[in-house]
Protein backbone atom coordinates (compact mmCIF):
# COMPACT_ATOMS: atom_id res chain seq x y z
CA UNK A 1 0.00 0.00 0.00
CA UNK A 2 2.80 2.62 0.51
CA UNK A 3 4.45 1.57 -2.27
CA UNK A 4 1.15 2.55 -4.52
CA UNK A 5 0.95 5.59 -2.46
CA UNK A 6 4.41 6.36 -3.37
CA UNK A 7 4.20 6.03 -6.80
CA UNK A 8 1.38 7.71 -6.80
CA UNK A 9 2.33 10.90 -5.49
CA UNK A 10 5.83 10.66 -7.91
CA UNK A 11 3.66 10.73 -10.55
CA UNK A 12 1.48 13.71 -9.64
CA UNK A 13 4.78 15.08 -8.79
CA UNK A 14 6.25 14.26 -12.40
CA UNK A 15 3.45 15.59 -13.79
CA UNK A 16 2.36 18.63 -11.86
CA UNK A 17 6.39 19.69 -13.31
CA UNK A 18 5.87 20.26 -16.76
CA UNK A 19 2.71 22.26 -15.77
CA UNK A 20 3.96 24.23 -13.79
CA UNK A 21 6.89 25.15 -16.49
CA UNK A 22 4.30 25.81 -19.59
CA UNK A 23 2.48 28.64 -16.96
CA UNK A 24 5.94 29.79 -16.24
CA UNK A 25 6.29 30.10 -19.64
CA UNK A 26 3.81 31.67 -20.87
CA UNK A 27 4.00 33.82 -17.79
CA UNK A 28 7.10 34.94 -19.43
CA UNK A 29 5.41 35.35 -22.67
CA UNK A 30 2.36 37.65 -21.23
CA UNK A 31 5.73 39.95 -19.73
CA UNK A 32 7.42 39.74 -23.29
CA UNK A 33 4.39 40.30 -25.16
CA UNK A 34 3.82 43.28 -22.66
CA UNK A 35 6.93 44.75 -23.00
CA UNK A 36 7.10 44.44 -26.82
CA UNK A 37 3.90 46.41 -27.04
CA UNK A 38 5.31 48.98 -25.30
CA UNK A 39 7.55 49.49 -27.59
CA UNK A 40 5.88 49.18 -30.43
CA UNK A 41 2.14 49.44 -30.51
CA UNK A 42 2.11 52.24 -28.11
CA UNK A 43 2.70 54.82 -30.75
CA UNK A 44 -1.09 54.22 -32.20
CA UNK A 45 -2.77 52.15 -29.09
CA UNK A 46 -3.02 52.37 -25.26
CA UNK A 47 -1.62 48.98 -24.89
CA UNK A 48 -1.44 49.18 -20.75
CA UNK A 49 -2.34 50.85 -17.61
CA UNK A 50 1.33 51.62 -17.21
CA UNK A 51 2.20 53.08 -20.31
CA UNK A 52 4.05 56.51 -19.77
CA UNK A 53 3.26 57.88 -22.99
CA UNK A 54 0.27 58.41 -24.69
CA UNK A 55 -0.59 57.24 -28.35
CA UNK A 56 0.66 60.24 -31.03
CA UNK A 57 -1.93 58.91 -32.93
CA UNK A 58 -5.09 61.33 -32.98
CA UNK A 59 -7.40 60.15 -32.14
CA UNK A 60 -6.02 56.85 -30.70
CA UNK A 61 -6.15 53.61 -32.26
CA UNK A 62 -8.52 51.55 -30.19
CA UNK A 63 -7.09 50.15 -26.75
CA UNK A 64 -5.72 46.73 -26.18
CA UNK A 65 -8.52 46.04 -23.53
CA UNK A 66 -11.17 47.66 -26.03
CA UNK A 67 -10.06 45.19 -28.41
CA UNK A 68 -10.08 42.21 -26.61
CA UNK A 69 -13.08 43.07 -24.83
CA UNK A 70 -15.04 42.08 -28.22
CA UNK A 71 -17.22 38.96 -27.85
CA UNK A 72 -15.33 37.06 -30.44
CA UNK A 73 -12.02 37.22 -30.38
CA UNK A 74 -9.69 34.06 -29.97
CA UNK A 75 -6.31 33.76 -30.48
CA UNK A 76 -6.97 32.55 -34.30
CA UNK A 77 -8.50 36.22 -34.58
CA UNK A 78 -5.73 38.09 -32.85
CA UNK A 79 -3.20 36.26 -35.23
CA UNK A 80 -4.95 37.09 -38.36
CA UNK A 81 -5.18 40.95 -37.10
CA UNK A 82 -1.48 40.85 -36.33
CA UNK A 83 -0.43 39.83 -39.58
CA UNK A 84 -2.51 41.80 -42.01
CA UNK A 85 -3.28 45.44 -42.38
CA UNK A 86 -5.86 46.78 -39.89
CA UNK A 87 -7.94 49.78 -38.31
CA UNK A 88 -8.21 52.66 -40.48
CA UNK A 89 -6.82 55.95 -40.33
CA UNK A 90 -8.85 58.24 -41.75
CA UNK A 91 -11.46 57.71 -44.18
CA UNK A 92 -10.36 55.05 -46.11
CA UNK A 93 -6.41 54.36 -45.12
CA UNK A 94 -5.66 50.99 -43.12
CA UNK A 95 -2.94 50.70 -40.70
CA UNK A 96 0.10 49.08 -42.61
CA UNK A 97 0.55 45.23 -42.21
CA UNK A 98 2.69 45.44 -38.69
CA UNK A 99 5.22 42.99 -40.75
CA UNK A 100 5.53 40.87 -37.01
CA UNK A 101 7.73 37.60 -36.97
CA UNK A 102 5.71 34.97 -35.81
CA UNK A 103 7.77 34.76 -32.38
CA UNK A 104 6.91 38.84 -31.96
CA UNK A 105 2.99 37.44 -32.71
CA UNK A 106 3.39 34.82 -30.23
CA UNK A 107 4.40 37.99 -27.47
CA UNK A 108 1.70 40.23 -28.25
CA UNK A 109 -1.09 37.44 -28.47
CA UNK A 110 -0.70 35.91 -25.00
CA UNK A 111 -0.48 39.63 -23.45
CA UNK A 112 -3.84 40.48 -25.05
CA UNK A 113 -5.32 36.99 -24.01
CA UNK A 114 -4.30 37.65 -20.51
CA UNK A 115 -6.07 40.93 -20.98
CA UNK A 116 -8.71 39.05 -22.31
CA UNK A 117 -9.23 36.91 -18.84
CA UNK A 118 -8.00 39.49 -16.20
CA UNK A 119 -4.59 37.82 -16.00
CA UNK A 120 -2.18 39.93 -17.23
CA UNK A 121 0.68 39.76 -15.07
CA UNK A 122 2.70 41.83 -17.18
CA UNK A 123 2.53 44.76 -14.25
Amino acid sequence: MKTASLLLALMLACGAAPLARAEEGQSDLVAAGHDFALKVCAACHVVAADQISPPILKPPAPSFVAIVKHGDVSEASLRKLLSTPHGNLGRSAKMPNPQLADFQIDKVVAYLLSLKSGKDSAK
